[in-house]
């Protein structure tokens, strides 16, 4: 007989055999029941149980076979993987040069229940919300909230440059339309958007957030990045750096600073329109005391895209 057809004829000859036996936890705990209550010398409970748990071995031996084709690995170093409840342990690899997450316990996730880690970035300027990153538009840029400073007061902001004309709590579902006109989920409509004095507008903006001047960033979002800008027109910091902190590796300041910026803003090469960073954050102060950051993922920076520039890396460290 074809050995296929003999696989197929299992599951039946199977189902005919055992019957409606299950070897589940019910047949599991009145074994152990039995056992405990069984007295020295007495042999006929263990062979009034012994056929049901060879015909549970049985029945567990079949299956594995019936499934064989939906379980064995395709190749030798193809894991096979089987957890039906309890907790399961996810691991997780990183992309890029980053360091691999920790591993991930789930128990007894429903179906349609997704499991979505993240980097912990206790060193992010960048303020978060349950949604849409809290950001403004404008002129079809995006811009992303920081978290410092609460208030700029009135002494950098500079000239109104746009109006937020529509709220929602999803921007990312905009038109480029309204991205045009002026869109944001944490300011009012007709809040009036600023340029921030000695800074270029397509760098930063500033925009009134619960009555106070809040600082908005340049970033790439929904898929939308500098467009055919460079990395200098959406970060433009060149010669007003005062200190420069790159995470886990150390900080410049002063000229040593500017001049490894300008290597960044030299020779970085866009490698894609909308990027999210790693772990690693380089942190810009600027000589009018508000900061920036990009995010770092290997040799890329990431902030209204992502830019590769190996040589920033070997500059800042040549510099320390």
């Amino acid at each position: 007989m074809n050995e296929m057809k003999a696989l197929d004829r299992l599951g039946p000859v199977a189902e005919e055999m055992l019957g409606g036996l299950h070897a589940g936890e019910a047949m599991k705990r009145r074994v152990r029941l039995a056992a405990a209550q069984e007295q020295p010398g007495r042999w006929a409970p263990r062979r009034v149980w012994m056929p049901a748990a060879c015909c549970a071995a049985l029945a567990l031996v079949c299956v594995g076979i019936a499934g064989g084709s939906r379980l064995m690995p395709q190749t030798p170093e193809e894991p096979v993987v089987a957890a039906r409840q309890g907790t399961v342990q996810i691991e997780t690899i990183a992309a890029g040069a980053g360091d691999a997450l920790p591993g991930v316990s789930v128990a007894d996730l429903g179906e349609g229940a997704s499991v979505r880690a993240a980097a912990p970035r206790e060193d992010s300027l960048f303020a978060t919300a349950s949604g849409d990153i809290p950001m403004v538009s404008v002129g079809g840029a995006v811009y992303r909230l920081l978290t410092s400073p609460q208030d700029m007061g009135d002494s950098l902001r500079g000239e109104q440059i746009g109006t937020v004309q529509t709220f929602t709590q999803e921007p990312s579902l905009a038109s480029e339309q309204e991205l045009e006109n002026g869109v944001s989920n944490v300011a009012e409509e007709g809040a009036a958007v600023y340029a921030v004095t000695g800074m270029s507008s397509s760098t930063a903006v500033a925009c009134e957030v619960d009555g106070r001047l809040r600082l908005f960033q340049r970033v790439s979002h929904a898929g939308r990045g500098p467009g055919g800008q460079s990395l200098e027109d959406t970060f433009s910091v060149r010669g007003q750096v005062r200190t420069m902190e790159l995470s886990g590796v150390g900080a410049l300041s002063g000229d040593a600073a500017n001049e490894v910026v300008a290597v960044l803003l030299d020779h970085a090469t866009l490698t894609a329109a909308d990027q999210t960073a790693g772990k690693q954050t380089l942190t810009v102060t600027l000589d009018n005391g508000l900061r920036l950051q990009l995010g770092v993922s290997g040799d890329t920076l990431c902030g209204c895209g992502g830019w590769s520039c190996p040589e920033f890396f070997e500059a800042f460290e040549a510099a320390l």
